[in-house]
């Protein structure tokens, strides 16, 4: 063989040989690692120039200690003289290969950034730096699994003679155990019931009209016949602590005032407010009277009400029942010219309105008008009659009324405010229009016999009167 073809031997071998390297380079560049499981794989030291030794025992003591649905805390007993802890994981049911997930220091760990309801297979051994060599004790194994979601929400149904509430269905959740907590129990919780998925609701019978309960309902999944249950989440009530009744809201004078018939259990009551019927409502105030007033500027424009009771427990925490919706549309008192009354009133309770300006009565029934009349009040001088929201304090039939200067008889008398009533008058032969600037009352209400007998009998005391 000459030179020349030698020479061109020797390249093209050597440019195999190169191009060998580079192939193997890449393929090894480019190889795909194991499918590790949705964690995050923590920083760990970079181990890969060391020598592994096993050191003697294995990890004890290994806990699952969370409740959540995207972690897992785990503990374990401490290993004499270990530098530190390497916690691997996988998922079974993607692959049985193990990922480094952390590195620590001391003998527990948290996991974050799982899925919930899903088995995991967790591996802790403990190593040691020595001499530039790691030494690493076997591994212990944990097979567990994260839990399904808490339910987003809890809402009440009824919180009357009968408990009631329900709750959004939780994904993955294969049923649901409610816990239950009373003033029995110094409120420790224990379980109660357990529901399948397909149910999102519960009442409970067994409860005593103004007693506390407390109600906590856990999502729950099975794996491998293990049961792994979500912290859970809590409502509580007060038995017959009920959606007030009666609500009724009045717009007027640039004010909405909102009455309903008061509840011997609750401490109080929150009010909400709206722009919207069902949704956006936020805490106006609160009082502890069965009315409330607040300023609403905004003619012709419609609020949404809620009024909620509540009762403050020993801890001085709320306990609250369920609302009762109303709604009102913000009026101009001046604008009405056609008979109707000049305040706006909506709601579904019984209550009596007047207006003195008009000399006129309306009574309506469960939100209905049953009645209406020509009434008249006080003289307009000396014996107004007084204005505001008040309700039935005082009933009797057959009875005589007196003070300075008159002394008469009465078959019907509905007192609202001190001496104050609403009541027939016998002596008149005719009510409404301007009677009441020459000939007014001394501060009653006087009212036709014939209507004044129908609203006696369809009232009791506290029913709303309100007069502007």
């Amino acid at each position: 063989m000459n030179r020349s073809r030698m020479t061109v031997s020797i390249l093209v071998g050597i440019a195999a040989i190169i191009l060998a390297i580079s192939v193997v380079s890449f393929s090894a560049a480019n190889e795909k690692p194991p499918t590790a499981p949705s964690a995050p794989q923590t920083s760990v030291p970079d181990n890969t120039n060391s020598h592994h030794i096993p050191m003697p025992g294995t990890i004890t003591g290994v806990k699952k200690t969370s409740s959540e649905a995207n972690l897992i805390s785990l503990s374990w007993s401490p290993y004499g003289g270990a530098t530190g802890y390497y916690v691997y994981i996988c998922e079974p049911a993607v692959s049985d290969n193990y990922v480094l997930i952390s590195t620590v220091t001391q003998p527990k760990a948290e996991l974050m950034n799982l899925k919930d309801t899903t088995a995991y297979k967790i591996k802790i051994s403990a190593f040691k730096n020595s001499n530039g060599a790691i030494c690493e004790s076997t591994p212990a194994v944990l097979s567990t699994a994260t839990q399904a979601a808490d339910v987003a929400s809890i809402d009440s149904l009824s919180s009357s003679s009968v408990l009631k509430f329900c709750w959004p269905r939780t994904d993955g959740a294969v049923g649901y155990d409610i816990y239950r907590a009373d003033e029995q129990s110094n409120t420790k919780y224990s379980i109660y019931k357990s529901l399948d998925s397909s149910t999102t609701s519960f009442e409970d019978k067994n409860v005593k009209e103004g007693n506390f309960y407390s109600y906590k309902v856990c999502p729950y999944h099975i794996v491998d016949d293990v049961k792994y249950s979500a912290k859970g989440k809590a409502i509580d009530f007060i038995s017959g602590l009920d959606a007030p009744e009666d609500l009724v809201a009045r717009s007027g004078k640039n004010h909405i005032t909102l009455h309903w018939a008061e509840q011997d259990i609750a401490s109080g009551y929150d009010i909400y407010i709206s722009n919207s019927e069902n949704s956006g409502f936020k805490l106006l105030g609160s009082t502890d009277e069965n009315s409330f007033s607040a300023e609403m500027p905004e003619k012709g424009k419609t609020y949404y009400f809620r009024v909620q009771p509540f009762k403050i427990l020993e801890n001085k925490s709320k306990a609250h029942g369920n609302w009762s919706p109303c709604s009102v549309k913000a009026s101009d008192p001046s604008d009405k010219s056609d008979g109707s009354p000049k305040s706006s009133i909506s709601g579904k309770g019984t209550y009596i309105e007047i207006s003195i300006e008009q000399q006129h009565m309306w009574f309506y029934e469960n939100g209905k008008l049953l009645l209406e009349t020509d009434v008249v009040t006080g003289n307009n001088n000396s014996s107004d009659t007084p204005t505001g929201n008040y309700g039935i304090q005082s009933r009797a039939r057959d009875t005589t009324l007196t003070g300075e200067g008159y002394s008469s008889f009465v078959n019907y008398w509905m007192g609202f405010s001190g001496g104050y009533g609403i009541h027939d008058a016998s002596w008149r032969s005719s009510f409404g229009g301007e009677i009441y600037k020459g000939n007014g009352s001394h501060g009653c209400v006087n009212t036709p016999y014939e209507k004044v007998k129908i609203i006696y009998e369809h009232t009791d005391y506290g029913t709303p009167v309100y007069i502007y």
